[in-house]
């Protein structure tokens, strides 16, 4: 069970890998699959090792037509569901399985239990979501550019 290949996980102690991954399932990634959609609750959080997760958001055009923008793209460097760890169990985008692979997936409320019960994960995960929110940031910033 320690044979993980995401990156967030590997950085993990080896032993704490093992309690962590005990409360996951690996499953496949299957390309079109929508893991969640816009407003929903969240279910579960992934944690991609192979494949990946395009996160989408649908724009209006008109009251006949809309568009769909790919806003991030979720690997194995990364986690579906960091809004979790800021306590907003709805997602703001739609995530769809944009390349086969497999994935490790947890219950919200075993990775809510696990960020009280393994020490060196909420700060792991905590800097991780930084990162995305640069991102993100970086993302707005471009796409205000592009727009003037």
């Amino acid at each position: 069970m320690n044979n993980t290949e995401n990156h967030l996980i590997e950085r993990l102690p080896k032993g704490v890998q093992n309690r962590f991954l005990a409360r996951c399932e690996l499953i496949n990634l299957v390309p079109s699959t929508e893991l969640s959609k816009r407003g929903t609750t969240l279910t579960h959080a992934y944690f991609p090792n192979t494949g990946c997760i395009a996160l989408v958001i649908d724009i209006d055009i008109d009251i006949d037509s809309h568009a769909s923008l790919e806003v991030g793209v979720v690997g194995r460097e990364s986690m579906l569901g960091s809004e979790l760890l800021l306590g907003v169990f709805k997602t703001p985008w739609r995530a769809v399985v944009q390349g086969a692979g497999t994935c490790w997936r947890i219950e919200t409320r075993a990775l809510r239990q696990a960020m009280t019960d393994i020490q060196a994960l909420p700060a792991l995960l905590q800097r991780h979501l930084m990162v995305r929110v640069h991102q993100q940031q970086a993302l707005a910033a471009a796409l205000v550019r592009i727009a003037h």
